[in-house]
């Protein structure tokens, strides 16, 4: 696929365990076919016990996570590192069940794990069979961590060192937005979009003390002019989910057509 010109833009989805990852890609599934778009899906958790989105490719045909444990004595941790590199010795043969595929948009199900994609050289190899030139990241803060400032800059920095690692183009999003209060969801994006805001409610969390490591972070983002810019986003209730399919619109053109059919609909659900 990566030597394919007309690949469809990869969307790989990334964020800790519990952030809603499955979750976007069973909405985008669900969501695509309804409007008659060609969204393939793929699964490269191994670990995943079930998906609910239907896989054009699921890494756990090529590797199951209990073989590897059993074959190897490892556990659950030692087990997925190790699949990721096996994962990434079989990368011919991915390329070869990727290849007849086509569509409109790819979106990856990363493992579970963010630091297993992040950090390991098998997720470049991935990348590579996939085709770079033609994928981003879709980087989902998790709403419950995203309650407290400190919560919110450690997700900030994850954020800003996958996308350094991996070297995509990266957009970040609050998911699971139903699970917060409209206070607590304009208190988040006020932070993603004022730094200064942040830095004030650091120094209140932290009882009046200096944070002098957060807000030095802090600080180097604002001046190389990285902020989240979070957008809310909701699988359940699929919101946001224009704005994926914008970000990817916005980088590789194409689908504009799709893309502003995505919106209509929302608006006119909304209106409802």
């Amino acid at each position: 696929m990566a030597q394919d010109g007309s690949s469809p833009p990869v969307l790989f989805v990334v964020g800790t365990a519990g952030s809603g990852k499955s979750s976007l890609v069973t909405a985008m599934q669900r969501w695509s076919r309804f409007l008659e778009v060609e969204t393939l899906t793929i699964n490269l958790d191994p670990g995943a016990e079930q998906v609910h989105y239907d896989p054009e490719f699921d890494v756990r045909d090529m590797i199951s996570l209990s073989d590897v444990m059993s074959e190897y004595d490892l556990g659950p941790n030692g087990a997925q590192i190790l699949a990721a590199d096996l994962l990434a010795a079989q990368a011919g043969d991915i390329a070869e069940q990727l290849e007849g595929l086509s569509g409109d948009l790819m979106i990856v199900d990363t493992p579970g794990q963010v630091e297993l994609f992040a950090f390991r050289e098998a997720s470049i190899h991935l990348i590579e069979v996939f085709g770079r030139d033609q994928a981003v990241i879709i980087y989902l803060f998790d709403p419950m961590l995203s309650r407290s400032p400190s919560g919110f800059v450690s997700q900030m920095l994850l954020s800003s060192i996958v996308e350094f690692r991996l070297g995509l183009p990266c957009k970040n999003f609050l998911s699971k937005v139903d699970l917060l209060d409209e206070d607590e969801l304009e208190k988040i994006i006020e932070w993603s979009e004022r730094l200064e805001s942040l830095e004030h409610a650091l120094y209140e969390e932290a009882g009046g003390q200096r944070t002098e490591f957060a807000i030095s972070q802090l600080r180097l983002l604002q001046d190389f002019a990285v902020s989240p810019g979070l957008t809310p986003l909701s699988s359940e209730l699929e919101e946001g989910l224009a704005d994926v399919l914008s970000f990817s619109q916005d980088i590789f053109g194409g689908m504009a057509d799709v893309r502003d059919g995505f919106a209509s609909d929302l608006g006119s659900d909304t209106g409802d």
